[in-house]
């Protein structure tokens, strides 16, 4: 049971840490890329990056759960 504990929670520190460094890369990567193309880059880019990083930890969670 605490060999379960620990993989989920190694797992929930890695997937806040990918959050963090989406939202703290947010505006860096708008500093950086020319102004029109930014908010679209940001909008669909950070929404399928988001997308993706939920169904992972979904896929994670599932996993260890077996």
């Amino acid at each position: 049971m605490r060999a379960l504990v620990r993989r989920q929670l190694r797992q929930a520190l890695r997937t806040v840490a990918a959050t963090a460094a989406l939202l703290v890369g947010a505006p860096v990567a708008a500093l950086w890329l020319p102004r029109p193309g930014a908010w679209l880059a940001l909008s669909f880019g950070l929404q399928a990056v988001w997308v993706a990083l939920a169904v992972r930890q979904l896929r994670q969670a599932e996993r260890l759960e077996r």
